[in-house]
């Protein structure tokens, strides 16, 4: 369905399992999607770009999510996980997709509220987010992954804890409305691109070597 923008809405029918990598790509028109009980799996860039999707509820038979499966779903405002799986969480209603195995962030929103015991901002876990204007980090995390928050255009500001040693690339690429940002001395390697094409950065902080 890779590209089928004027789709509106799916039920997957009972019996699927998986959801193949980049199935429902920039479909662009979806705004709803029902998952049966009985998936288990969803690929990479499974539903990326999908801008129109408002909802995420992830069933409690998934038990895999692949890098960037809902990157650029710039309109999703709510995330949920049943209480019943074993390999994911939306804690506390934390609007976010939560790997409970490394507590990794994999999947946030507008909306979303890290939770506190969060170690990690997986790779393109807020990507294409362009409604988001603010976030707040916590000191629990200690990496950024590549791509991160590349494309939420409405980022203004955005303060990283002491907590964080490393920065992936791209991390915050394509942040148009990012002005300024500090690096804590904690940070030990930012990797390539990280704020490419932040047009209106004026001010970045970084510590000495």
């Amino acid at each position: 369905f890779s590209g089928c923008s004027g789709l509106k809405a799916i039920t997957i029918p009972n019996g699927v399992t998986a959801i193949g990598e980049s199935a429902f790509n920039d479909c662009s028109g979806l705004t709803a999607i029902s998952f049966p009980d009985g998936v288990k799996s969803i690929g990479e860039d499974a539903f990326s770009g999908c801008s129109s999707l408002k909802k995420l509820s992830i069933p409690a038979s998934v038990k895999s999510i692949g890098e960037g499966a809902f990157k650029g779903c710039s309109s999703l405002t709510a995330i949920t996980v049943d209480e019943s799986n074993t390999k994911y969480d939306s804690k506390q209603n934390c609007n976010a997709i939560i790997d409970t195995t490394n507590k990794s962030l994999i999947a946030g929103c507008s909306t979303t509220v890290i939770p506190t015991d969060v170690t990690s901002i997986g790779n393109y876990a807020f990507s294409g987010c362009s409604g988001l204007t603010a976030i707040t980090i916590p000191d629990s995390v200690v990496s950024i992954g590549g791509g991160a928050f590349s494309g939420c255009s409405e980022l203004t500001a955005i303060t990283i804890p002491d907590s964080v040693v490393g920065i992936g690339g791209e991390a915050f690429s394509g942040c148009s409305d990012l002005e300024e940002i500090t690096i804590p001395n904690s940070v030990t390697r930012i990797w390539n691109q990280t704020f490419m094409d932040c047009y209106t950065l004026k001010n970045v902080a970084i510590p000495p070597v």
